[in-house]
């Protein structure tokens, strides 16, 4: 029986914090409340217990799906609850986005906080996720609710080039909203880096308008400082500041919204390009800040 951890906090002017996560399949966020509104889309559940996509799934070691020729060979792969799925949908890579956001992980708790391990070396269906992976590595994960919101430490060491991400589904009330930040004016559009289109809401400060009544799928990278990123998400019913740090400059965030779609993502990501990612060794610190109107 899969276990769900909640966390609560609740602060002196009267704001109450939750947040959900199921440590044993992927430690997948699988709510995130401000006084009881659900800022997580609930309609990706069934992503979510389909193939372990939707809701709060993390990224990594790897970002999307891998060549043919890097892929796993899976002894008793009827033993992996999605693999049917995936494979009848025509997707080749059993473990996209990465191992992170499926297998169980090691895992301690407090009532406002939880920490979690994952190393190659551990086993899921007596399978050594290394094997599943094709590199040994050992992730650490520790995420605390505080006054302001949602803080998360991801850290990733790993014997070939990895990174570490989140990939958390936001609700859009009425399926819209606006993303604002600052970023450099190099974004990469089909995985291809190019100058932010002239029909973008873009200005000579840096400073991105993008309207979700259209669909997304672009790569950015922070500016000023380009170790750190603000995205602030603009809804009818609240706004939710993201702001992450990463150890060095190798880092993005991924904006996702398929058109039409009941949520955006948001993702932070330790690589400037997820496909390519370049380091062994890294880090990012994530806050989540909601606030409702």
């Amino acid at each position: 029986m899969v276990v769900a951890i909640t966390l609560n906090h609740a602060t002196s002017n009267g704001i109450v914090y939750q947040a959900s996560f199921e440590p044993e399949k992927g430690m997948n966020l699988t709510s995130f409340k401000i006084n009881d509104f659900e800022l997580i889309d609930q309609t990706t559940r069934t992503a979510f217990n389909n193939r372990f996509s939707g809701l709060g799934p993390l990224i990594g070691p790897h970002f999307y799906r891998r060549q043919k020729d890097t892929l796993p060979f899976l002894r008793n792969e009827d033993k992996f609850s999605h693999i049917a799925y995936v494979k009848e949908h025509g997707i080749e890579d059993p473990f996209s986005h990465g191992i992170a956001r499926y297998a169980p992980w090691k895992y301690d708790h407090g009532k406002w906080w939880i920490s979690g391990i994952l190393s190659g070396k551990d086993k899921w269906n007596d399978i050594s996720l290394a094997e599943l992976e094709w590199q040994d590595f050992t992730i650490r994960f520790h995420a605390q609710l505080t006054n302001q919101g949602l803080e998360l430490d991801l850290s990733i060491v790993s014997d070939t080039d990895s990174l570490i991400g989140i990939h958390y589904y936001y609700y859009l009330p009425e399926g819209n909203g606006v993303i604002k930040s600052r970023v450099q004016k190099t974004v990469l559009i089909d995985r291809k880096p190019t100058n932010i289109p002239s029909d973008w809401d873009f200005n000579k400060n840096h400073e991105l308008n993008f309207n979700l009544d259209r669909e997304a799928d672009f790569t950015f990278t922070p500016f000023p400082n380009p170790m750190a990123g603000e995205i602030v998400l603009e809804t009818s019913k609240y706004h939710l500041l993201t702001k992450y740090w990463s150890n060095s400059q190798e880092n993005c965030w991924q904006l996702y919204h398929p058109k039409d779609s009941s949520y955006v993502c948001i993702e932070p990501i330790s690589s400037q390009d997820p496909l390519h990612p370049n380091l062994t060794v890294s880090q990012l610190k994530i806050t989540l800040f909601p606030t409702l109107l």
